[in-house]
């Protein structure tokens, strides 16, 4: 699993809006927030995607992307999206390469669904932050995740 101080694992996902993001497309121009998240739909998930939704005028004023990242498939992320109009994409990871790569799949990857984590990569391409819930219907809030860009900022 990478850490704070290491370089994050690049990726290539498509995502609910027709595009393809790469981690490294953001390099130079802006933080990252990556969120591992079990599911669309859930409860727990759709707390924390609407709580980061009503954050994103400030997510921007600290120069972050918000990129979400889990297992399910398009037309899911495209119905979840639509419904709740979250402004960042929700990225597809059929092939869990990128879960792997970031050590997010729950129970060492027996289960194939990813866990909810947060990574925070700064303009440079350095993990920043890193939270992995112990249990799933925990999330941080997007408070706490300023108070983190606030620390990079400076």
């Amino acid at each position: 699993m990478p850490n704070v101080g290491d370089k994050a694992p690049d990726f290539t996902l498509p995502a609910n809006d027709g595009k393809t993001y790469a981690l490294s497309q953001f390099k130079g121009k802006n933080h990252v927030v990556l969120v591992f998240y079990p599911g669309d739909d859930t409860p727990t998930c759709t707390k924390q995607l609407c709580d980061y939704r009503d954050g994103w005028g400030r997510f921007q004023q600290f120069e972050a992307v918000i990129l979400g990242i889990n297992t399910n498939d398009m037309k899911s992320h495209q119905g979840f999206a639509e419904r709740f109009d979250f402004p960042f994409p929700l990225l597809e990871d059929k092939n869990l390469e990128v879960c792997k790569a970031y050590d997010a799949l729950m129970l060492s990857g027996l289960l194939k669904i990813a866990k909810r984590a947060i990574f925070i990569v700064d303009k440079d391409g350095t993990i920043r932050f890193k939270h992995v819930e112990a249990l799933p219907f925990f999330k941080r809030s997007k408070e706490e995740l300023f108070e983190e860009l606030k620390k990079i900022a400076s």
